[in-house]
């Protein structure tokens, strides 16, 4: 604050001191401007007088009035202020005090003779001024500023008319002397003087008065909260800004304070966190080969310098590490894993170039949470790394990184939602048995081990084409009964299956040890869950000993099932569905050959016949649709129809699939060709795979199944209108109903 009162002073000391210099010139200038006026009126006035005296005596000596001329002189004497007046010869004697002249000019000329007259007293001049006048004939002032007087000297000149009476032997005849008081020139200028003062300090006061005020105002004030905020700031308490919101110099120096104040408060919290790590740094030798926890630091270049954790090497299993970016550290496979290489390129790039973000923000795009990482091979580990940067004087130097590994942590998290999801599917399951009977499970586990196993047996044939497509027809049978079982576990193995098969079919991967290994580790998942579903069974058996069941048939058993899976399908596709089972048959022989196919065709009719409400409004029909199964026998026959009131199938569309995929040949089809085309292994009509349908597996799947029992399938389109599915197999009477 002593600092702030001495700019005050200094302001204050410094504007009194110009309007004190100011007032003084001003004041000086106009008194000695008004004085000089004054001084210049009286000379002229003088010289007025001495010109009026000269005319008069040479008009009065003309007529030789001397007398007249001695009074009028005495007469200029008696005009206030004239303090002397006299006319002197050239010898420097007064005029008119001997006859020396009159004689003379008696002598001189014969015409007119004058008479004597009274005289002066005699005295004698001989000053400098008088002296110069004779000298250079020209008029002479002086002036006597102790005692305010003025003298003037003047020649008398020998005038032609003059010259008649003295002679022409002079030029000059005489010197006339006036002496005046300048007392009253001089109250003059004190009193103008005295006025001025009075009126420029008034004038000074007032101006000084609102200059100060603007002063203080718009500088002094806005300098001093300045300098009272700087105090603040100056005890640590960065918590302060200036409150002063103007658009000039005044407030563009109160936003730079703020700036400063607020990059102190970000450098004081850098500055402290930079202590916990040189803290920490100091130290981390001692722990760095101890602590189970991965960490390294980043250089400028965003490279992995020779401070890491000893640990760090256990956890990644790699021991080359220095001199590494962390892109190719943690992503060593440019290629597999390009997308995750330039996401953690662009994050290490904000990272390093925007220094002052908010570290929150940037962590908030961090793609090293909770990520899955290669270790080589098949193994994998899942880490979490947080990221914290080091300054040294404001500049960034060092990035240092800390891993988490949470494989364990995520790996208990998987097995306690896996040990959750089987706990419930169990639970679904017992109350599936207990409505229909372990019959239908273990029907199911019998065609799913029968697959599984043929899969085992055959890995080696995965670039089998021929195999990979039974391959698929047998895992799309599995999980459409899983599905229709309420097998969810089985129907998302089975589903990776596909995607596997698909991926090697379409020649996006070749097969080999490691697509092998992939496979044979599924199958290992798919029969731990038959294994559990058999446990199941067999705890379902012992918990009934002795426990008499009313049998329950497997095409009721069927009936049920088939509308819960219509509805669940319905739902998860939004679409309202009317589902309607028509036969008038007890009991459908070899129903468990023919569910797979029904079930395929159902999911089609659904995912793919049936438009959603706002096609079919569009399209002019009611929003909920209608999907038929019936189950006739005619003569020898079996019969099955699936039939849907949807969009029914658009050739055209269909032939132009076949022509891009090569299922079809360029040139004229028949329908037939093109609808043939839907029972090919590998067509699909869908761009996008879903856990319904995509696969390009499913019909063929249908016709396989169907010709193996001797039967054939047929179908009915109408665009716009609807399909109809018709499998015709040979009726087996067994006369129970059962599953053959």
């Amino acid at each position: 604050m002593k600092g702030t009162r001495s700019i005050q002073f200094r302001i204050v000391t410094g504007l009194l001191l110009i309007l004190v210099i100011s007032l003084g010139v001003s004041i000086y200038i106009t008194t000695a401007n008004q004085k000089a006026n004054l001084l210049d009126a009286s000379q002229r006035a003088l010289a007025v007088n001495n010109e009026m005296l000269n005319t008069t005596i040479r008009n009065i000596m003309l007529s030789g009035e001397a007398p007249i001329a001695n009074r009028t002189m005495e007469d200029f004497r008696k005009i206030t202020g004239f303090l002397e007046f006299e006319l002197y010869r050239t010898d420097g004697s007064t005029a008119f005090n001997d006859f020396d002249t009159l004689e003379f000019v008696n002598d001189f000329q014969d015409r007119v003779m004058f008479n004597p007259t009274p005289r002066r007293d005699e005295s004698k001049i001989d000053s400098e001024e008088f002296r110069q006048v004779l000298k250079h004939k020209t008029p002479v002032i002086s002036m006597n500023e102790e005692t305010r007087e003025m003298e003037y000297f003047f020649p008398i000149l020998n005038y032609a008319d003059c010259r008649v009476c003295h002679g022409t032997d002079e030029f000059v005849r005489g010197v006339s002397h006036f002496r005046i008081s300048l007392e009253s020139v001089y109250d003059q200028v004190s009193r103008a003087g005295m006025v001025m003062t009075l009126y420029f300090i008034t004038v000074g006061i007032i101006l000084f008065t609102w200059i100060l005020f603007l002063m203080h105002r718009t500088i002094i004030k806005p300098v001093l909260d300045i300098g009272a905020t700087v105090n603040i700031a100056a005890t640590g308490n960065l918590d302060v800004q200036v409150d002063l919101d103007r658009n000039d110099e005044v407030g563009e120096l109160a936003g730079r304070v703020n700036h400063m104040i607020t990059g102190l408060r970000e450098r004081r919290a850098l500055e402290l966190q930079n202590k916990v790590i040189e803290t920490r740094l100091e130290e981390n030798r001692k722990y760095l080969d101890n602590i189970k926890e991965g960490l390294l630091l980043l250089n400028r270049e965003r490279l992995i310098t020779g401070q890491y954790s000893v640990y760090l090497t256990r956890l990644f299993q790699r021991d080359e590490i220095v001199g590494n970016s962390l892109t190719d550290f943690i992503y060593p496979d440019a290629d597999r894993y390009a997308d995750e290489r330039r996401d953690l390129d662009s994050f290490l790039d904000i990272l390093f170039t925007n220094t002052t973000a908010d570290m929150d923000m940037i962590m908030s795009i961090n793609p090293l949470i909770d990520a899955v990482l290669p270790l080589g091979g098949s193994k994998e580990i899942v880490i979490r790394a947080d990221f914290l940067r080091i300054f040294n004087e404001g500049e960034m130097e060092n990035v240092m990184v800390i891993f988490e590994d949470l494989t364990d942590i995520v790996r208990t998290r998987i097995e306690l939602e896996d040990q959750r999801i089987r706990r419930e599917s169990e639970l679904e399951q017992i109350a599936t048995i207990l409505k229909m009977g372990p019959q239908i499970f273990e029907g199911f586990i019998e065609e799913a081990e029968a697959a599984f196993g043929s899969l085992r047996g055959n890995l080696t044939n995965l670039g089998d084409k021929g195999y990979i497509s039974g391959a698929f027809r047998s895992v799309h049978s599995v999980k459409g009964t899983a599905r229709y079982l309420d097998f969810p576990r089985i129907e998302e193995l089975c589903h990776l299956l596909e995607d596997i098969f698909a991926e090697v079919r379409d020649g996006n991967r070749s097969p080999d040890a490691s697509l092998e290994g992939t496979v044979a580790k599924t199958l290992d998942s798919l029969d731990e869950e038959l294994l559990d579903i058999k446990k199941l069974i067999e705890r379902f058996k012992e918990f009934t000993v002795g426990t008499e069941l009313n049998p329950v048939s497997p095409y009721a058993v069927f009936s049920e099932r088939v509308k819960d899976m219509i509805r669940d399908i319905s739902e998860e596709l939004d679409k309202e569905v009317l589902f309607q089972l028509e036969t008038d048959l007890d009991s459908v022989p070899g129903l468990s050959d023919l569910q797979p196919s029904i079930f395929h065709l159902l999911r089609n009719a659904l995912d793919h016949g049936l438009e959603d409400i706002y096609e079919r409004l569009a399209a002019g029909k009611q929003s909920e649709s209608h999907l038929t199964l019936r189950i006739l026998r005619e003569d020898d026959w079996l019969k099955v129809e699936v039939e849907d009131d949807g969009r029914g199938l658009d050739l055209q569309a269909l032939e132009q699939k076949g022509l891009e995929t090569g299922l079809l040949k360029p040139g004229v089809h028949l329908p037939s060709q093109i609808v043939n085309m839907l029972f090919r292994p590998g067509f699909s009509s869908r761009d996008v795979t879903t856990s319904i349908s995509g696969r390009g597996v499913g019909l063929d799947a249908v016709k396989e199944d169907i010709k193996a029992m001797g039967g054939r399938i047929n179908l009915r389109t109408s665009q716009g209108k609807g399909t109809t599915f018709i499998l015709s197999v040979p009726w087996k009477d067994d006369g129970s109903g059962a599953s053959s």
